[in-house]
């Protein structure tokens, strides 16, 4: 299963508010954040996204869960959408926009290294 691992950042909250929606157009299509949800205890958030690629459309969430001083940012399993290009893309620009907010957050565990942008 595809995840990024962000060290150094306390709080779903401050991922949760770095997040912005946006579209971004490809060679093959479309990628979308459309949305973004946080849970009471605001401990895990949910990004609603859709991957337009060669005209398949998917429609998926990405999942922010705070572990001591770090998060990870997965796919929903309950959505499991298609490991595409795009699908991992969407992946690390949500990680790139909660790292960009904060000079401390550092990329840790991954397996999405050739998606990420430093």
């Amino acid at each position: 299963m595809p995840h990024i691992v962000l060290e150094n950042i306390n709080s779903t909250q401050e991922a949760f508010d770095a997040v912005t929606p946006f579209g971004e157009k490809t060679p093959e299509g479309i990628l979308k954040v459309i949305d973004k949800y946080i849970n009471a205890s605001k401990q895990s958030a949910l990004i609603e996204s859709l991957a337009i690629e060669n005209g398949i459309n998917q429609s998926f969430f990405i999942q922010l869960s705070q572990k001591k001083s770090s998060l990870t940012v997965r796919l929903l399993p309950l959505t499991d959408p298609e490991k595409t290009a795009g699908v991992k893309t969407i992946m690390a620009l949500i990680a790139k926009q909660i790292k960009d907010t904060n000079a401390a957050i550092t990329y840790g565990k991954n397996n999405l290294e050739e998606f990420l942008i430093h």
